[in-house]
């Protein structure tokens, strides 16, 4: 559970690891979120964004007081099908926290050179390199200039 000024722990910072791994698997021989050694970098990205902050606090928080969690010795003790199932439960107990958590594990995972190089994705510029534009077609506008012109005239 994070400290009371809302910081994380060691304790904190193991569990953040496996559950983003249970939010972005492993694949292969790749490692998963989690596995990828993402974890500092999302707590730093989360602190400039206090919506984001909130969602990972909140997750943390919750799975911290999972009553699985605390028989056993904490999160990381569960097998991984108790831990998805703890997961589910702050999902659904939690919807709003825990969409702004994946999303901060997304943003962060997504955003890795070595995701892109996996996935094959080619990041560049919209324009002028970039992604190629249909040709500009002026009947797009053809409805605008039958309408009376809904403006004030000016000088």
């Amino acid at each position: 559970m994070p400290t009371a000024d809302r910081q994380l722990t060691s304790v904190d910072r193991v569990v953040l690891k496996r559950v983003m791994d249970l939010v972005i698997p492993p694949d292969g021989d790749f490692p998963g979120a989690g596995g990828l050694g993402l974890a500092e970098q999302l707590e730093r990205s989360s602190q400039r964004y206090g919506r984001l902050r909130s969602g990972l606090l909140s997750v943390l928080d919750a799975m911290s007081l999972d009553i699985a969690s605390r028989i056993e010795g904490g999160f990381a003790a569960l097998d991984e099908e108790r831990q998805i199932a703890a997961l589910k439960t702050v999902e659904t107990n939690l919807p709003a926290q825990f969409g702004e958590f994946v999303e901060l594990v997304y943003g962060n995972y997504y955003t890795d050179s070595r995701v892109h190089e996996r996935i094959g994705w080619v990041g560049r510029p919209p324009q002028p390199e970039g992604f190629d534009l249909e040709p500009w077609d002026p009947a797009v506008l053809e409805n605008m200039r039958k309408r009376e012109p809904f403006w004030r005239q000016v000088g």
